[in-house]
């Protein structure tokens, strides 16, 4: 179980899921209008299309990410074309999971919310 644990939840898989949630969380919110009350107006990131595809977006960064030479992949990943596919997947699943455990941190931590206000 020990074996497992260290392969499918380590450093490199944290990085790589928060780097996909990052780099999404940015992408949102430079693509939202607000108004001078702070509500959101539109943009392009509100548009349908946008968010029809929004849950797919993590998986192509995540793809993205470990096919760019010198990004840290565990050893058990090798240079394998497949592996490196199922790796983003995993990859990608956890980036939500990650997200919602560093948002309700640093909430509690400071006291703030995060998240755009509808």
């Amino acid at each position: 179980m020990d074996k497992f644990v260290d392969i499918f939840i380590n450093w490199q898989i944290l990085l790589i899921s928060i780097a996909a949630f990052a780099v999404m969380t940015v992408v949102r919110k430079i693509g939202t209008r607000k108004n001078k009350e702070g509500k959101v107006i539109g943009g392009w990131a509100e548009h349908r299309y946008f968010k029809m595809f929004m849950p797919a977006y993590p998986y192509v960064l995540t793809l993205a990410l470990v096919f760019i030479p010198g990004v840290p992949l565990p050893a058990i990943v090798g240079k394998t074309v497949a592996v490196k596919i199922l790796f983003a997947i995993w990859c990608g699943f956890l980036s939500d999971k990650v997200y919602q455990i560093v948002k309700n941190f640093l909430e509690k931590a400071f006291n703030m919310k995060f998240g755009v206000d509808k």
